[in-house]
């Protein structure tokens, strides 16, 4: 069975929402040679435009939801290759303005006609991409996403639009991973770094 694609009356459903307050901390681990604050407008990621037609910066409540959702994409993964962990960095945002997301998950999900399998299922992207475009179009004029990680389903995590851009600042960036804190997110899942 595949995921269900938005319902006609998506736009007339009260959908469950999160509220991200001004001064709220965001997590997220990025590719290091590039601005931490991306807002991703290729057709690639699970949450982006259909035709790429806006951006969309990912982004989770706490580093456990940015690590599960950065280092365990590759289903099985128990060894984060030396060349990955040199790649990426960690940064933490600010949230300068009230956000509203709506929530595309736990009781969310029945609210809307979607089920999990929108947010977990593999690619192709287009039933996640098409909820995206539908959601971003929903009368209350949603900042964004909110759902559970694929790779740790307590975890919640954050697709904001690029329409919310300036709502979002740098607080602290992060360049070395291989640090203790780091690992220390990395050992509940098992992980560790390869040989």
């Amino acid at each position: 069975m595949t995921a269900p694609l938005p319902p006609p009356d998506l736009t007339s459903r009260d959908p469950a929402l999160i509220t991200l307050k001004a001064g709220e901390i965001l997590h997220r681990f990025f590719t290091a040679a590039y601005d931490p604050i991306h807002f991703d407008r290729s057709r690639g990621g699970r949450l982006n435009a259909p035709d790429a037609s806006y951006g969309v910066l990912y982004t989770a409540e706490d580093a456990r939801g940015a690590f599960a959702e950065t280092f365990l994409r590759e289903p099985g993964r128990t060894l984060i290759p030396l060349d990955l962990l040199a790649r990426k960095a960690y940064v933490r945002l600010r949230v300068t303005q009230q956000l509203v997301l709506i929530k595309l998950g736990g009781t969310g999900l029945a609210r809307l006609g979607a089920t999990a399998e929108v947010v977990h299922g593999g690619l192709p992207y287009y039933v996640p991409q098409a909820w995206s475009a539908a959601l971003r179009n929903h009368p209350i004029q949603a900042a964004g996403i909110a759902y559970y990680a694929r790779h740790d389903d307590e975890a919640l995590c954050y697709a904001i639009y690029d329409h919310a851009a300036a709502a979002i600042v740098e607080e602290y960036r992060e360049p070395q991973l291989d640090r203790s804190w780091f690992w220390d997110l990395a050992e509940p899942y098992g992980v560790g770094l390869a040989p």
